[in-house]
C-alpha cells in the first residue's frame, strides 16, 4: 500500500512539472517592445529586425505637429500630434515589412 502511495505522488509530481511546459509551446517564444518616434519629418525605431514567432509590440509617438498615419505591414494605427499609440503584432511570417509615415515608405522592418 505504501509503495502505490509513493507512485502516485511520484506520478503526480511528474504530471505537475510536464503540465505547464507543454502549454508553453503554444505561446509567442518571445514578448518585445519596439520604441517608435514620429515627427513631421522623421522616424526612429528602437529596433528594427525580430525573429518569427515573437510578439512585437509597437509603442508609438508622435512627437510632431500634424496627425500621423503609421503602418507596418499593412497594420494601421493613426496618432494625433503629441500623442502616444500601441500596436501589437505576432510575427508569424518570415520577410520584410514596409514602414510607411502617412503612406510615404520610410524603411523595412525585417522578420527572419
Amino acid at each position: 500500500m505504501k509503495q502505490a502511495l509513493a507512485v502516485l505522488a511520484i506520478l503526480a509530481a511528474v504530471i505537475a512539472v510536464a503540465a505547464p511546459s507543454s502549454l508553453a509551446t503554444t505561446s509567442p517564444g518571445y514578448n518585445f517592445r519596439i520604441d517608435v518616434t514620429i515627427t513631421d519629418t522623421n522616424l526612429v525605431l528602437s529596433r528594427s529586425l525580430a525573429k518569427r514567432g515573437w510578439l512585437a509590440h509597437f509603442a508609438i509617438t508622435n512627437k510632431g505637429k500634424k496627425t500621423h498615419v503609421f503602418d507596418i505591414g499593412g497594420l494601421k494605427r493613426t496618432i494625433a500630434p503629441g500623442k502616444k499609440a500601441k500596436l501589437g503584432a505576432y510575427l508569424d511570417t518570415r520577410g520584410q515589412y514596409q514602414i510607411k509615415i502617412d503612406n510615404k515608405t520610410r524603411g523595412f522592418f525585417t522578420v527572419n
